[in-house]
């Protein structure tokens, strides 16, 4: 006998739900639920509530370092996360009784009452919810790699022993492992996911496709989401020009797609490949891929891509579930194709776990060398042309790029045998003509300085040190010796309108001869922060008042420290101040002389922020209301010149990256660098100064101001 739940999804696909008996149906729009969840002055004032009395964040371990593998995107509030949309009363899921999905008490107003016993997610029990209407799909889904967590548990069998198993099944698999690693079809389809912190997308409105920036990304943020959108590179080329999000390539079928034996996405018959679109692949005018035919197409097509490094996870002494992850690092290696099945070379990445992940829960995995750690990877860092397919010998004879015994630990040997490369398997260097390169006009040749030349003269004269990070990361750690100035006293503050305005030749003149630095025409300046460009704003700063003799550390305050050079702690020195004698240059322009000098085409606008935000599917929320980017500007995310480790590119790689996307030093037009405050655009000219650009300009107030007054 059917149960009343499962009559009523049995009667609505049938007769409509106007049919349905009214003893069993009592829509949503009639319940209790939709009269507190579409209410929004009332959420507001319940939410508010639980933020006061510290109800609304779970319980975070104080063991917890990084957050995963997966990302929080700008947060939803509180009140977002619960607030029910009208429309969705009047959409088909609308008219299903809230109580029939969510269970909980639908007639009480009392919120403890009315959610006792209520599942925040009913798709976690499909079957009994969603399969009651889509009973194809969910049937296939609930074996999905999305949605069934064998292939974890599989591979977790074989690398730890039955007791190992069977204890972490009881705690560290439950709470930590399938958070990421089991989904369900309200994360896909209806919420964020739980690792993005959760919450209704749309007021509970069903999207037949999710949405990829709110359900793709979060799930897929590091390693493949981050190198898609030009985050940790160049972006994608599918994305970055043509826009082409997640459902472009992995199409419903797959994603459904019950896994059965297969214990990765590469055994589906349902999987994307390039000869989907590309067909002329093997028979097209390009003869390097007949002569390629045993090379993946990813080998010379895709950029570098980021590595998982560790992740540990268990349980603290409170008993409360946590993780320590590391973040990626970027890498680009070949292997020789595990399946055995076509192209022989192929991309591999390292896997995230370790034989002590789960040491603070199981001790080390007893048998952790069963299975590889490295496996085949098909990066979403595409392009069409790379630093691989510039030259030949950028491949052939380079070592670097092969994973064979020197590049795993000893003990891993064994297990990455069957991919593992031997030197007879590397091809040899060839005879090649390179002519893509630009020869780097550098007027100052010290401008670009390593650890190393520092270490050697940070104590010459006329050549002082800068931070340009926060007060507190200064004091917490610093190159000996330096001088400290925050890059945020350059520009104006957020309250401005626009933010983050550089300040008057005249103002920053006095900054940087004051008490802090004390600084004189013929003093050389060496500027370094953590990677996050506060080094390009003071660049530009010193370049504004007339300052010549500056340079910049490569790879910033890291390069320093693996190099083995110790750090000091403490407060900044000070200096005697200077009157500093300004000879200002204007290297900045507003939105109207952009559109005069477009309108002119004097200028290419060159947009340095990651390929997400040049396309409008993110922004930063705390300076735009508005996603996007101006009309006909080139994305060029600005981590394209920097390699994993921070450092920035050599001289002809950089050439060509530039040449390649169409920058280059020709004087006809000038190249206007964009981004959204001009924190970005100033690291960015400051490498393109350093390369002997002098056609450069920086818009000022970037997307902040282009999106305050024409979005």
């Amino acid at each position: 006998m059917l149960s009343a739940k499962k009559a009523v999804f049995f009667i609505i696909p049938l007769l409509g739900l106007s049919f349905a008996p009214a003893n069993i149906v009592k829509g949503a729009e009639l319940s209790q639920c939709a009269l507190c969840h579409t209410d929004p002055e009332l959420i507001d004032e319940l939410t508010e509530e639980a933020i006061m009395y510290g109800e609304g964040d779970p319980e975070i371990s104080s063991r917890q370092i990084g957050n995963g593998y997966g990302v929080k995107q700008a947060p939803f509030d509180l009140y977002e996360k619960i607030l029910v949309s009208e429309s969705f009363l009047s959409s088909t899921h609308g008219q299903i009784p809230c109580q029939l999905c969510h269970l909980g008490n639908p007639d009480s107003n009392d919120p403890a009452t009315a959610h006792a016993g209520m599942l925040r997610d009913p798709s976690l029990s499909s079957t009994e919810t969603c399969g009651q209407c889509h009973e194809d799909i969910v049937s296939k889904a609930i074996n999905s790699l999305h949605m069934n967590a064998t292939p974890l548990y599989a591979s977790l069998e074989k690398r730890c022993s039955r007791e190992q198993m069977d204890s972490m099944k009881e705690s560290t698999l439950q709470k930590q492992c399938l958070s990421c690693h089991q989904g369900s079809c309200g994360s896909c389809h209806v919420s964020r996911p739980a690792v993005s912190g959760g919450g209704l997308r749309q007021g509970h409105i069903f999207k037949k496709k999710p949405d990829f920036v709110d359900q793709c990304l979060p799930c897929h943020t590091s390693p493949t989401g981050n190198d898609f959108i030009g985050k940790n590179g160049k972006g994608d080329v599918h994305y970055r020009k043509h826009q082409m999000t997640c459902s472009g390539c992995h199409s419903g079928p797959e994603l459904h797609a019950s896994a059965g034996k297969a214990t990765n996405r590469y055994h589906f018959d349902q999987r994307p490949q390039c000869i989907d679109c590309h067909t002329d692949i093997s028979t097209g005018p390009i003869p390097e891929h007949v002569t390629h035919k045993n090379v993946s197409c990813y080998v010379c097509h895709a950029a570098p891509y980021q590595n998982c490094t560790s992740c540990h996870i268990g349980l603290d002494e409170n008993g409360v579930s946590y993780s320590q992850s590391s973040p990626p690092k970027q890498n680009f290696k070949i292997g020789l194709n595990p399946d055995k099945k076509g192209a022989r070379y192929v991309l591999m990445r390292e896997v995230g776990i370790h034989r002590d992940t789960f040491k603070n829960d199981i001790g080390k995995m007893k048998r952790f060398s069963a299975l590889p750690t490295y496996k085949m990877a098909t990066p979403h860092t595409i392009q069409r042309r790379t630093w691989q397919t510039a030259d030949c010998n950028h491949c052939h004879g380079n070592k670097d790029l092969f994973l064979t015994q020197d590049t795993v630990p000893f003990d891993a040997i064994v297990a990455n045998n069957h991919v593992l490369l031997k030197s007879t398997d590397i091809p040899e260097k060839v005879q090649t003509k390179r002519s893509f390169i630009l020869s780097p006009t550098h007027p100052d040749p010290a401008m670009r300085v390593s650890a190393d030349w520092l270490k050697k003269h940070y104590k010459d004269k006329n050549l002082v040190i800068l931070d340009t990070r926060t007060k507190a990361q200064y004091e917490k750690g610093h190159i000996p010796g330096a001088y400290h100035l925050c890059f945020c006293l350059f520009r104006t503050g957020a309250e401005a309108t626009p933010p983050y305005m550089m300040l008057s030749p005249q103002e920053l003149a006095k900054t940087l001869g004051g008490p802090r630095l004390g600084l004189s025409p013929d003093t050389r300046v060496v500027l370094y922060d953590d990677g996050h460009s506060g080094r390009g704003i003071v660049f530009l700063a010193l370049q504004m008042i007339g300052h010549q003799k500056i340079s910049f550390l490569d790879g910033n305050i890291s390069s320093w420290e693996q190099s083995g050079f110790t750090l000091a702690k403490g407060k900044a020195p000070q200096a005697k101040v200077n009157d500093y004698p300004v000879k200002a240059t204007n290297p900045l322009v507003d939105n109207h002389g952009i559109i005069e000098l477009m309108g002119s085409g004097q200028a290419i606008v060159v947009d340095v922020r990651n390929a997400a935000q040049h396309n409008g599917h993110m922004k930063r929320s705390d300076i735009t209301k508005k996603g996007g980017s101006i009309p006909e500007s080139l994305s060029f995310p600005l981590q394209t010149v920097v390699d994993g480790e921070g450092m920035i590119h050599s001289d002809e790689r950089l050439s060509w990256l530039l040449s390649t996307a169409g920058i280059n030093q020709s004087r006809e037009k000038k190249i206007i660098v964009t981004c959204n405050t001009n924190m970005l655009a100033a690291e960015f000219y400051m490498i393109l100064t350093y390369l002997g650009y002098d056609n450069v300009r920086i818009h000022d107030g970037s997307w902040a101001e282009w999106s305050a007054e024409f979005q």
